[in-house]
This record gives structure tokens, sequence and C-alpha cells, in this order.
């Protein structure tokens, strides 16, 4: 009997401890999806995060894929080093803030300018924070958004307006890249612009373009669907690359004389000797694209006989307010972007289906909380 009745105590404290562990449960564990190499993501349950004094930690609602985190999942980004939660592009609420955060409370709907500049070398000293000498970017350098939580400091905080939605404020970080490069374009009223490359970034340059005061606008890209979707965004020419020579046909409908703004926004290898060919003399042309190879062949007699401007276009800088503004006046259509909404747990066959171009896709969310 005693053997029993000490058994049976044995069992009670096992099970009493098993109910205290559950009911102790902080929720200190999350899920995420890790990059371990390429074509390798894997959803897992890992820490949370912890803030400092001045960070925040989000809980996500809503995450875009991005080109970035397409050539990170290929294994083709420069600065990106496995295992990594990737993901920059999203909203959600604030979960916790650390002792010192003045501007921000729990609950508050947000956005985030996921680029965490040093503050302290010459580039940051000069305001140019977007090319700080020791730039981090969240989904790069440091864990990012394909996660429940993520923590980020203060300063990169945006309230999301109360007329947007999560899905709308996901995209918001896409449209401060298009505002940064209409910016570095310095399109104007009446500018002609031609935008190589129609996936999200490309079709939010257009649009943005068009606020600007674009008289017209040029898309080319290789795939159909894409081009018919510019259509509907008020693009006013839209060429297929693969049918018709877009640099004869830009030539063509200027009257020989190039467009004032070529944007290179496709990271082809081809795309930046026909956006030289197609811009005129003293014309400007803004490289935005991210290129898988360095070998990239341009003809430089093209630069100096037109005496063309070229410039790169990285991130944003100062871009989020205006990003915000064009969004809530209705000035820009981010919605028609959408295509596929998947939860975190298919983030697997997200990647496959951007990777391979199937069942048409544009810009794919993630929906996480």
């Amino acid at each position: 009997m005693l053997v029993y009745k000490a058994f049976y105590v044995f069992l009670e404290f096992i099970i009493c401890t098993y109910i205290n562990l559950l009911d102790n449960n902080t929720g200190d564990d999350m899920k995420a999806a890790l990059l371990y190499g390429p074509y390798d993501i894997r959803v897992e349950n890992v820490s949370m995060p912890s803030v400092s004094k001045n960070e925040v930690l989000v809980r996500v609602k809503v995450a875009g894929i991005c080109g970035t985190d397409l050539h990170s999942y290929r294994g083709k980004h420069p600065f990106l080093k496995p295992p990594r939660i990737l993901g920059h592009e999203f909203s959600g609420e604030i979960f916790e803030v650390g002792d010192e955060v003045k501007e921000f409370k729990e609950n508050e709907k947000v956005i985030v300018e996921p680029i965490i500049p040093c503050g302290k070398c010459d580039m940051c000293n000069l305001g140019m924070y977007n090319v700080c000498r020791n730039l981090k970017v969240l989904g790069v350098h440091v864990d990012g958004a394909f996660a429940e939580y993520v923590k980020v400091p203060e300063e990169r905080l945006y309230r999301l307006p109360e007329s947007l939605s999560y899905e709308e404020g996901a995209l918001i970080e896409p449209l401060a890249v298009a505002v940064h490069v209409v910016r570095r374009g310095g399109v104007k009223i009446g500018d002609e612009v031609a935008i190589l490359g129609a996936g999200p970034i490309g079709l939010l340059i257009a649009q943005v373009s068009k606020c600007a005061g674009a008289s017209r606008v040029f898309i080319t890209d290789i795939l159909d669907y894409r081009l018919e979707l510019a259509e509907k965004l008020g693009v006013d020419i839209t060429i297929n690359a693969m049918k018709e020579d877009p640099v004869k046909r830009i030539l063509e409908e200027t009257n020989g004389k190039g467009v004032d703004i070529a944007i290179e926004a496709a990271g082809a290898p081809s795309t930046p000797a026909q956006a030289l060919k197609m811009t005129k003399p003293l014309g400007r042309v803004v490289i935005v694209g991210f290129f898988e190879t360095s070998e990239i062949k341009v003809n430089l007699l093209d630069i100096v006989a037109k005496e063309l401007h070229i410039v790169g276009s990285r991130l944003y800088r100062n871009d989020f307010d205006t990003a915000i503004n064009l969004l809530s006046k209705g000035k820009i259509n981010v919605t028609s972007l959408i295509s596929h909404k998947l939860p975190l747990e298919e983030i697997k066959r997200a990647f496959e289906m951007l990777d391979k171009k199937v069942n048409n896709p544009v810009k794919v969310l993630l929906m996480i909380g």
C-alpha cells in the first residue's frame, strides 16, 4: 500500500507541475520563418525578442514579401547571413514598450521604417541616413517581420492612420521607395518617364510619377499580366520587351527625342543599357533595381555623348510622411497590387509562387496577426 500511495503522490506531483508550467507560460515563444540557406525557409518556434529602453515590440499583423526577400531566398543577397528572419514591409500594433519610450504606447497601430542607421557617421551627420556607412536593415542585417513579433527602435515608428487598413499599411514601405526614386529622378510637371520593370516598385513609381506631374509614363516588362495591371493603374503606354524592342518603341513615341527620365526597376542584365538608349540628351537615368549578377554591359559612350545624369536610389530618406500622405488622400492605389494573401505557415509556398511566377503573383502578403 505504501508503494502505491507513494506512486500516486509522485504522479500527482508530476501532473501539478505540468499544469503549473502551462499556467505560468509567459508566451515567450513565437512563430517565425527562418531562412537557413538558399530555398530553405522554415516556420519554427523561437524566443520572442526582448526590448531595450528605447525599443518597442510590435505584434506583426501583415507583412509583404518583396524583391529583396526573394533575392535573399535565392541566396543572392550580398549582405545577408543565415539563419535570418526576413521581412521589412509590415504593419502591426505595439505589444510592449521600453522604459524610455515616450511617444508611443501599447496597442497603437503602427508602421515601421525598417532601417537602423548608426547616427554617428559622416552621412548620418549630413542627414543622409539611408546611405549610413554602418546601416542595418530589418530582415537583412537583423531579424525582421516574418514573425509574430519584431522589435524596432522607437524613432523608426510611424502611426498608421485609422483610415488605412493593416494591408495598406504593409505597402507604405515600398511606396516610400517609389517616392524616393521619383525625388532622385527629379520628375516634374510635363516630364515623360519610362520605367523598366512592372513589379510592385515599378507600378508604384508609375503612380507617384503621375502625382509629381509626369505627362506620359511608359512601362516595360516581359509579363503581360503585369502590363495589364499597369494600364488599369493609369500607365499611358505599356511595352512587352519580349515582343518588341522597348527602345525603338519609346523613340518612336517621342519622335526620336527620348524620355526625360528613365528608371531601371527590373534588375535585369539588359535593362540598364536600354535605359541609357531611351533617354534624351541631358536626361536622367535612375537605377533602383537589385541585380543578382555584376555582369552588366552598357555602352559608356551613351552616357558621355548625351551628357546623361546617372543616379542611384537606395531605400528612402524622409519619405515615409509623403508616402503616408499620398495613400491617406487616395492618390495612390496599393490594394490593386495585392495578388495573394497567405498565412505565415505557407511562406514556403509564397516564395515558390514568386520565384517561379506561378498564379500571376504581384504582391504577396503574409497575414500573421
